[in-house]
């Protein structure tokens, strides 16, 4: 058990970020101090904030040095008594450093990680002063000749080349992998869109005795290649994969083998799948994705009308984008749903667990709410279980003056419900909300929580507010009624007969004409005194100092 603590307290230590952060921990306990004095590696994201002579005092048994940063001088004396340095992450591209033009500082290089930062800064010259270099990285590529004397070294022993379909190629035909049969190779493909994939069917893979291919994205070509999720480093330098962890990439010439595919799936715990590029050629006029065990699932750029798409019953999230195909989604309880541009048949939406829906798209809606069918094009948002919603009916794939199919919008909190009509854009994201290009005669949103609306070119009989900041561009209201305490209202070309509210803490208005104002107190206004005919406030104590022209 002892041991097992000095293992679990040097792996806590190995992740402090600063010096700062390792003296509390030895203050802790003699067991954390213990963990100082004998472990052999400093902690990884000390020499970003560190210098090397602040660092290598601290930990009397150091034996690699873990280096992501160094400063503009750096003496041979500064890291003589460490027999190896190890090149993390590098983490700065301004501070000038010539550490890899020195023979003594890469002679102590036993491992380096080539990321962006590294590439730009260095060059590495002289590539016969790794003498002791064993493991080498590259997450972004340099000069392949560089490339090429650094795997001749004679101490090197595995290589990690994280690389796209393009650079996949240039480094087989550069490399000659099979005539280092001392090292091991791993080439992970990282790359995230179907382009280029011809390029891959031109590899033989089984060809490199001893290099391991790995892949995010299966076609005809990768499909016998192992999967492999983000790697810690990757996700800073990645960014199309940073949110999406665990994601496999699948093309259409494939997907007849859904057996092979959920497979892979299954052995790896992949909860993200996307599918797309599939063309007016494909042969399939069903595709059963039911058996697929996943969270989220994204089908885009599908351009054969004829194909339905049956989506896994168990699905949390599902994104449409460009699909021409159509989704039956008439089994699935989602959370959340992304329609963008979805031209198949009607779609069946189940909203019992629904939390975000997102609709750009012209299609017919069938919408049930608590298993009831709705009208034609209703939607039901209930605000005590949806938190986001975005109807957009105005966006560049939608002709809305042919339009029959703009959405209307039951909109409830608690037990308050109200109704919109030929909505052409409205969000709602937390207590946000937004709508656009509206005509109503009267809307009564006094009873939800909003703590930001933004009304534009609409128009309104009767309209009622609640909420702490209101922002109005081109809308006609004849009664404008804000309940409570608002702190700031923003009018921007606006025609509004009366606003009645009890504060207004800030209001604002430009090209506005606004005839009655009705209120018991404001602070400040900012805007022409002329543009408002009449003024009842009650507690008005200096009508100068209140409006600002």
């Amino acid at each position: 058990m002892i041991h097992l603590e000095n293992v679990f307290l040097k792996n806590v230590l190995l992740y402090l970020p600063t010096l700062k952060d390792v003296g509390r921990f030895a203050q802790v306990s003699k067991s954390c101090e213990e963990a100082i004095n004998t472990i052999y590696v400093n902690p990884y994201e000390l020499t970003i904030h560190h210098s090397f002579d602040e660092i290598i005092p601290l930990f009397p048994n150091l034996q690699t040095f873990y280096v992501r940063r160094c400063s503009e001088r750096l003496y041979k004396i500064t890291a003589n008594d460490i027999p190896l340095i190890e090149i993390g992450g590098w983490n700065e591209r301004t501070n000038q450093t010539k550490v890899f033009d020195t023979k003594w500082f890469c002679s102590k290089i036993r491992k380096i990680r080539i990321n962006i930062d590294f590439s730009m800064k260095f060059q590495l010259k002289h590539p016969n002063y790794f003498i002791q270099l064993q493991e080498l990285v590259i997450i972004h590529s340099i000069d392949f000749n560089i490339i090429k004397k650094l795997i001749e070294l004679p101490t090197l022993k595995k290589v990690i080349i994280i690389c796209n379909i393009l650079e996949i190629q240039e480094y087989l035909e550069k490399i000659n992998v099979n005539k280092h049969k001392q090292i091991n190779f791993i080439i992970i493909l990282n790359e995230y869109r179907f382009t280029n994939t011809n390029l891959l069917k031109q590899i033989d893979f089984k060809q490199f005795v001893n290099c391991k291919f790995y892949t995010r994205i299966f076609n005809k070509s990768t499909i016998s290649l192992h999967y492999l999720p983000l790697l810690p480093y990757e996700n800073k330098y990645l960014n199309n994969f940073k949110k999406y962890n665990n994601t496999v990439y699948i093309e259409s010439d494939i997907l007849d083998k859904i057996e092979q595919i959920n497979e892979i799936i299954n052995k790896n715990n992949i909860q993200n799948v996307i599918i797309e590029n599939i063309l007016n050629d494909y042969e399939v006029n069903r595709i059963d994705l039911t058996p697929f065990v996943i969270e989220s699932l994204t089908i885009q750029k599908v351009e054969k009308q004829s194909l339905i798409i049956v989506i896994p019953t168990n699905l949390k999230s599902l994104t449409i984008k460009h699909c021409k195909a159509s989704i039956d989604i008439s089994k699935c309880y989602l959370q959340k749903l992304i329609l963008n541009n979805y031209q198949g048949k009607s779609i069946d939406i189940n909203d019992d667990k629904l939390k975000k829906i997102a609709i750009s798209c012209i299609q017919e809606i069938k919408w049930y709410h608590n298993g009831i069918l709705l009208k034609e094009n209703n939607i039901y948002i209930d605000t005590n279980q949806i938190t986001s919603a975005i109807i957009n009916s105005c966006n560049n794939f939608i002709n809305v003056e042919n339009n029959n199919n703009l959405q209307t919008i039951n909109f409830k909190y608690n037990d308050k419900e109200t109704i919109l009509n030929d909505i052409q854009y409205f969000t709602l994201r937390n207590k946000n909300m937004e709508l656009w290009n509206y005509e109503g005669k009267e809307i009564d949103f006094c009873e939800f929580p909003f703590s930001y609306i933004n009304l534009q070119n609409c128009q309104f009989d009767y309209l009622k507010l609640k909420c702490n900041s209101i922002k109005l561009t081109n809308v006609d209201c004849n009664t404008l009624s804000i309940y409570g305490i608002c702190h700031s209202i923003d009018l921007y070309s606006c025609t509004i007969n009366t606003i009645t509210c009890d504060v207004i803490r800030y209001l604002t208005y430009k090209n506005s004409q606004i005839t009655e104002i009705n209120t018991n107190e404001i602070m400040l206004c900012l805007g022409p005194k002329t543009k408002v005919k009449k003024w009842n406030i009650k507690n008005l104590k200096n009508n100068e100092q209140l409006i600002k022209h």
